[in-house]
């Protein structure tokens, strides 16, 4: 199965061409991502960085990852199965990964580790949701990183001089709008709910330039229609789709050396409190939604993140109810 990965990965990618991509890295892998259509390059392209922003050390040899939909490049059976709409398929291995999700909108990720190749293929693109948009190819990108000391976590995370803090937490927690005020505040946007860690130096770097705020939040951000995208359903709750790239008046995406891991616990606090955290506690909003059942790697990338809290204690967070005082003790932590 293995070798028909890799050579299906080949030949779907062989149809298509280069006339829509957009360059980009996931830490320091530079990533080439090529689009069947421009309406593929419109769905997707909006939610990475428009150039290479490698992070730590020399950067790895690149990646290539090709986006298609519908009948062109159409998968086989094997992989893409007459049933669309059935529940989840995994093949995994040393060198290849293919991995069938016939929920929501029927898509196919598969990885040729060999060659550094991977390919999206969704059957239909105009039902891609707006979540996947807005995050898309989180399967890949984690095959992609595996080979190294970085990983894709489920949190947020800001910078400024002197380093960067991570806030984790379930979601509602208030990591989207404590991160875009910092943002318009002059700190460096790193991701508001999935961001790239480096866990045997701790640095975090953006994996997105995209955020998702919950309609009831909207109000705080008058600034918000410049770069809404579109407004979502998700469960019943609106979201307003943002997209942060190419908008430098609203500031600069970037990461930076780790210095803090924040759990986001809100406990009704006026002002901003600290307290204890633990690993357990942390490990598992971070790892949440990132984790596809992959032999052999789920502890590896479990290890990772657990290897990263060793070095850095997290700590409880209760914001409180002013943006300001929230971000100067964030500052706090930094200082």
């Amino acid at each position: 199965m293995e070798s028909f990965v890799c050579r299906t990965v080949a030949e779907v990618a062989a149809h298509v061409g280069h006339a829509h991509a957009v360059e980009t890295a996931a830490g320091p892998l530079p990533l080439s991502i090529r689009f069947a259509s421009p309406e593929l390059a419109d769905a997707f392209g909006p939610a990475f960085a428009a150039s290479p922003v490698a992070c730590g050390s020399a950067a790895d040899a690149g990646w290539q990852l090709a986006v298609t939909s519908g009948s062109v490049g159409t998968p086989p059976p094997a992989l893409v199965p007459a049933a669309r709409g059935g529940d989840m398929r995994l093949s995994a291995g040393e060198d290849a990964y293919a991995l069938w999700m016939g929920r929501h909108a029927p898509t196919l990720y598969a990885v040729d580790r060999v060659r550094r190749r991977a390919l999206y293929w969704v059957e239909d693109a105009a039902a891609i949701p707006a979540w996947e948009r807005s995050r898309p190819f989180l399967p890949i990108i984690q095959v992609m990183l595996d080979a190294t000391p970085w990983i894709a976590v489920h949190a947020a995370a800001v910078a400024r001089e002197g380093g960067a803090v991570m806030l984790t937490g379930p979601g509602r927690a208030g990591k989207t709008t404590l991160s875009l005020a910092a943002l318009k505040s002059g700190w460096r946007f790193a991701g508001d709910d999935y961001v790239l860690l480096r866990t045997d130096a701790p640095q975090v770097a953006p994996l997105f330039a995209t955020a998702r705020l919950r309609d009831d939040m909207a109000a705080r951000f008058p600034w918000i229609g410049a770069v809404l995208r579109e407004v979502s359903q998700e469960l019943g709750e609106r979201r307003h789709e943002l997209v942060l790239a190419g908008r430098p008046e609203l500031g600069v995406i970037g990461g930076a050396e780790l210095k803090a891991v924040l759990l986001l616990d809100r406990r009704g606090a006026e002002a901003p409190e600290f307290g204890a955290a633990s690993r357990t506690a942390v490990l598992s909003t971070l790892m949440a939604n990132t984790l596809v059942a992959t032999p052999g790697y789920e502890a590896a990338r479990t290890a990772k993140v657990m290897r990263l809290l060793a070095m850095l204690r997290p700590r409880r967070f209760d914001p409180g109810v002013g943006f300001g005082p929230a971000l100067d003790a964030l500052a706090g932590v930094l200082a």
